[in-house]
């Protein structure tokens, strides 16, 4: 099965969740480019497309594309939102993570990851694959579970993608096959 990781990330975390990903499934990783980086949580605040960079990449080519990116204010990030205007079409398969600040008791409220997920679904249909949602919460501490700087300061990295991240990449992997 041909497989590719395309991704955009505003912080690093996506970043890294997304190479993580790829070497586990062993497949290329693309990144997303916007056009307007400095606006992208403006454009997905108000549902604006700003558009990406071409990319090379022949998706028709693929069994499975796995879109990996931030979650901002309950809608999945601008460069994200465009990819799939530009090349659902050309898309057999697409899953989708994200390494998000929604927690996974707060997944179905207004900014939770769930409704993404849910909006997501409908939107694929029959190419919906897995989606799996990697809460930045998961790489604090006990001490600093629940503090709002804390979350928002912490980027996933190598010392801290351990635990239930490392457990749900592999639970991923493992569904896709």
């Amino acid at each position: 099965m041909k497989t590719i990781v395309v991704y955009y990330s505003g912080k690093g975390s996506n970043r890294f969740l997304a190479g993580k990903a790829a070497d586990a499934l062993g497949c290329e990783l693309v990144e997303l480019e916007p056009r307007l980086a400095p606006g992208v949580i403006f454009a997905t605040a108000v549902k604006l497309s700003i558009g990406n960079k071409q990319l090379s990449q022949n998706f028709e080519d693929y069994d499975r594309v796995v879109l990996c990116g931030p979650i901002y204010m309950g809608s999945l990030a601008a460069p994200c939102s465009d990819f799939l205007h530009k090349y659902l079409k050309k898309v057999k398969k697409l899953d989708f993570i994200t390494c998000c600040g929604s927690t996974d008791e707060k997944k179905n409220e207004t900014f939770g990851y769930g409704k993404v997920f849910d909006k997501l679904e409908k939107r694929l249909g029959m190419q919906a694959g897995i989606f799996e949602a990697f809460p930045i919460e998961l790489l604090l501490g006990e001490e600093q579970k629940g503090n709002d700087q804390a979350m928002m300061n912490i980027r996933m990295n190598e010392e801290n993608f351990k635990g239930e991240i490392i457990k749900r990449l592999g639970s991923f992997v493992a569904r896709i096959g």
